[in-house]
Parts: C-alpha cells; structure tokens; sequence
C-alpha cells in the first residue's frame, strides 16, 4: 500500500474534506436508496460520513497500520446499531474512489492517476473493509479497545502535553505542546484539525510521532538545522535487526524518544550507550491526538 502517494492526494484536498464528505453522502444515498431508511435523520447520515472521511484521513497520513488499527475497528463498532455488513463497507468504497476520482479530476487533476487509484483501493482492501469490519462483527468492548490502543501506540512515540501557543493561518496551523521538564514539540496541522480536536490554550494533546521519522545527530557535530523538533539526551538502548535498528534517547527532562532508522546508520554514526545524540523531526510528522474517553480522534 502507497500511503505516500495517498497522503500526497490527500493533501491536495485540504479544506475541501466537508466537501468530499457531502458528495459522498448525496452519491451513496442516490445509488443505494435502502440506506435512506438506516438514518432517522439526514444530519445523523452527514455526521457519520464526517466522521468516516475524518479516519480516512489518518489512513492517508499513516503508514503503521496499528496506528489507524483502532480508529478503524471504533468506526466500524459505531456502525453496528445501523445492521451493516462487509459488503456495505464495500458499497462504500465504490461510491467513495468514485467520488473522489470525479473531484480530483475536475479540481487537481495531476493529482489522480492510476497508481494513485490503485493505492487508494489497497487501503479499503488492506485496512478499511478488514478493520472496519471486525468492528461491525464484534462487539468492542472498552478493554479490548484499551488493548488495540496500547497495541498500536506501542511502535511509535507519544507524549503527553499542553497546548501553549496555536498560530492559525488559512492553510495550515502551528500548535505548540509543552510536555512535562518543559521540553516544547510543535506541530503543524490544518485548522480543521485544531477545530475538530476542540484545541486551546491550556488543553492536553498527546503528540504521536513515528520511529522512522525521528532522526539522528551526534551531539558534537555543530551542524545546524531548520527542523523546529530538536532534542539531545543520551541513548539509553540500542537494538540492531538484520535491517532496521531502534534506538532509545532519554533527554535530561526524562521524557523518551526512540528513533527507528537503517542499521547502516547506527553503524556508521557508531551511536553506543551512554553517548550524548540529538533526535529531530519535522512538525508536519508530528501526529495530535486527543482522549475522549478511551478513543483517540486524529485531525
């Protein structure tokens, strides 16, 4: 699955999701009439469809399939009250790479062709429809939910913080999270996703970022950036597999970052225990997510 070219289309429509969403609500209703009479209401129907274009999005911005695992499998669990199955996950899938092929085509055409259908076809075949659909079979109870969320968390970095600053423009939005010894990660999101989170000043967000999108420096080296995420402690564990190596930086603050990156690259740095390294990372790789009870909501 290319979530990267998915991601890259997906990107292309920012500011126009609530868009997407209403035509896929008025092109679902109209091919298949029966769903008409599951909803008491039309704004029941569009908020469901928000919310389905919503966890879409994380789809297209993550490529750790843990990490979408839960949102997914919740969506689905949402559903069930509505007596769906599979196939109507399948319904949907139809009527959605064809409203978003007719969109993109009329709107930014160099950002649709068949690669980039095929990618988004993968993503219903390898996650959505599967995920969705254990939702809409099982019934998720909050533990096991619990369980998917440790599970999913577990390969990447979260951290707790607290909004301190949020720089709104008409694109995008910088979001400013001081975790706990006063460390500072900054984010950059759309202001849809700073209105959908319910973000302020003061209000708590966990910052999610990836292993592989963590880099590493040594300490010494005097070279200079433009990355905003920049961090420097020391490794406090390194683990080496035949392809990848993980390594483990705790920062004089204590909180963790850990850095999944070729095992060339440890090699080559010659990065061992107890040596002082910098970790840094774009803002734009830096996931917010909020707790609503035991869910947690991507922008």
């Amino acid at each position: 699955m290319n979530t990267e070219l998915i991601g890259q289309n997906w990107d292309k429509l920012i500011g126009k999701h609530d868009i997407l969403a209403k035509m896929l609500y008025e092109r679902l209703f109209k091919q298949y009439p029966n769903y008409k009479s599951l909803f008491s209401e039309s704004a029941v129907a569009t908020r469901m469809m928000e919310k389905a274009v919503k966890t879409l999005a994380l789809v297209a911005r993550v490529d750790e399939p843990e990490l979408v695992h839960s949102q997914l499998v919740k969506l689905g669990d949402k559903h069930r009250r509505f007596s769906l199955k599979r196939e109507d996950i399948v319904n949907f899938k139809q009527v959605f790479l064809e409203v978003l092929e007719e969109y993109c085509l009329e709107h930014c055409p160099d950002a649709w062709n068949d690669k980039c259908s095929q990618a988004w076809n993968d993503a219903f075949n390898e996650l959505v429809i599967p995920y969705m659909a254990q939702g809409l079979e099982h019934n998720i109870t909050p533990s096991e939910m619990m369980r998917i969320i440790n599970m999913q968390t577990s390969a990447v970095n979260q951290l707790l913080g607290t909004v301190t600053s949020i720089k709104q423009e008409s694109v995008n939005a910088e979001v400013i999270l001081q975790l706990k010894g006063g460390d500072h990660i900054v984010a950059i999101i759309t202001p849809l996703g700073v209105e959908n989170l319910g973000l302020k000043i003061g209000s708590q967000a966990h910052a999610i970022v990836r292993g592989p999108h963590v880099m590493l420096m040594h300490a010494d080296t005097g070279l200079k950036t433009s990355v905003r995420n920049w961090f420097c402690g020391k490794v406090t564990k390194t683990e080496i597999g035949l392809v990848n190596a993980q390594v483990s930086l705790q920062l004089k603050s204590g909180n963790v970052f850990q850095a999944v990156v070729a095992k060339e690259t440890v090699q080559e740095l010659d990065i061992k225990k107890g040596e002082r390294v910098c970790c840094f990372f774009k803002a734009i790789d830096v996931i917010l997510a909020v707790e609503t009870g035991i869910e947690l909501l991507e922008p």
